[in-house]
């Protein structure tokens, strides 16, 4: 029989052959999408979980990388990612100060599982996230409601927290090239601008008096309290919770008295207002601030600064003094972020433009106004009537102050009254940038979120 009539009597055989060999191939390719398509996946999310990462670390300032390691991790876990953990043995985080750029960069390697046909175990993995600051400048003053209240239920010590977190997260843009300069302003009754600036052109302190001389006054030896009894204690418009003896007197026959007597003035730093409109106004200081005696007014202003010791000292100085009068402070922030006199630190609106910066005050407040603007002092003898002039003045204030340019946040903290909750929501440059706190903790986050809008980070890669 010829090799030509047996040929076909193999053909069943010679086609299992071929499908035989050609089946390593064919596996390994389909092992090869399979795993493709796995390795994609992961990806997709180790980018994610990077993308979070460089967002979250760009606006607080984190650098230490085993923390932005766990960001990653953390990330991971919380979108039920847990398949992807075992990949990821490296979060290296990058600060480019040329471009302003901040940079996170998972590594990694995933476990393959046909393609193991092939001696191919593993695959290297890299995500990479950029954020990029969307300013290149940034000049923030912190107005701080420094009131008797603020020293009521745990307030100041919850505002220096959330103070220094939100003076940590800003000054961390100069790692990546930032101009940025920060300032204080606590307020009160009044703002203390500091005695060193005594002699400015722009205060008008008399000298300090120390005299000795004789002279008559009244005395009352009968007086008596009268009609006592227990009402809420108030402290600067704020309910603390206690109460306290409140009498009418009845003070007798004055007796007349003479004898030495001896008269201080001193002067520790605090500036009264200037008469309207120089109280709502700033660029002219030929009219200057007069230096109030005999009064006390709480810490000093920082002026802008990017000295961190410096402004967390500032801040761990805080005191709780005196009553609410919050166009004193805003109008001294308003001063801080311009050139002019009388605090000439910060940079002239045309270079902030150009360097694409912004100039912001940041002004928290633990209730309503209860002073009123009486130049150079500031009173509140008629209640509700001169609380409502201070609310006039501060919507004045707040108005002019962004006209000129300066973006207002506003925080409220622990306030209940719908007035001044309003006047604060007002106050503020929109919406988004009017917080209310009610607790130390939302206070802390209210800070933050301030820092992340400044920051004003954006994903550029």
């Amino acid at each position: 029989m010829s090799a030509f009539k047996i040929f076909p009597s193999s053909e069943k055989g010679n086609v299992g052959m071929m499908l035989a060999l050609a089946i390593v191939p064919i596996m390994l390719s389909v092992g090869v999408a399979v795993d493709m398509v796995q390795t994609n996946r992961t990806l997709t999310i180790l980018q994610s979980a990077a993308d979070a990462a460089a967002l979250a670390a760009g606006s607080s300032g984190e650098k230490d990388e085993a923390k932005l390691y766990t960001m990653v991790k953390d990330y991971l876990k919380a979108n039920g990612a847990e398949a992807a953990l075992d990949v990821v043995d490296e979060v290296k985080a990058e600060f480019g100060k040329d471009d302003n750029v901040f940079a996170v960069t998972v590594r990694g390697k995933r476990k393959t599982s046909l393609m193991t046909i092939a001696g191919i175990d593993t695959m290297d993995l890299q995500a990479r996230a950029e954020v990029k600051l969307g300013a290149e400048g940034y000049e923030v003053v912190l107005v701080l409601d420094n009131t008797a209240s603020m020293g009521e239920g745990g307030r100041l010590p919850a505002l220096k927290v959330a103070a220094k977190d939100l003076v940590n997260t800003l000054l961390q843009a100069k790692d990546i090239g930032a101009y940025v300069k920060l300032g204080v302003v606590p307020f009160s009754s009044y703002v203390n601008v500091g005695t060193s600036r005594r002699n400015e052109p722009w205060m008008s302190v008399p000298p300090d008096k120390h005299e000795t001389k004789t002279a008559c006054w009244n005395t009352y030896p009968d007086a008596k309290p009268i009609n006592c009894k227990q009402v809420p204690e108030i402290n600067d418009g704020v309910n603390t919770g206690k109460t306290v003896e409140q009498c009418d007197w009845n003070y007798g026959t004055p007796k007349e008295v003479c004898g030495t007597t001896t008269i201080d003035e001193t002067w520790s730093g605090c500036a009264g207002s200037r008469a309207e409109p120089l109280d709502e106004s700033i660029g002219s200081v030929s009219t200057p601030y007069q230096g109030l005696m005999n009064t006390t007014c709480g810490s000093e202003i920082v002026e802008l600064t990017d000295s961190k010791p410096k402004l967390d000292t500032a801040i761990d100085g805080l005191v709780a003094t005196g009553n609410t009068y919050i166009p004193a402070g805003l109008l001294w922030g308003w001063h801080m972020v311009d050139s002019s006199e009388p605090l000439k630190k910060a940079k002239s609106t045309g270079a902030m433009k150009a360097m694409g910066g912004t100039k912001a005050i940041v002004l928290m407040t633990d209730g309503q106004n209860t002073l009123a603007p009486y130049a150079p002092h500031h009173w509140g003898s008629l209640g509700a009537v001169d609380w409502a002039k201070g609310d006039a003045k501060t919507a004045t204030l707040c108005q002019n102050i962004k006209a000129d340019g300066v973006v207002v946040y506003t925080v409220s903290f622990m306030v209940t009254d719908s007035n001044a909750l309003d006047l604060m929501a007002s106050c503020a440059s929109d919406p988004s940038k009017a917080l209310t706190a009610h607790s130390g903790e939302e206070l802390a986050e209210a800070f933050h979120d301030i820092g992340s809008s400044l920051m004003a980070l954006r994903l550029s890669r």
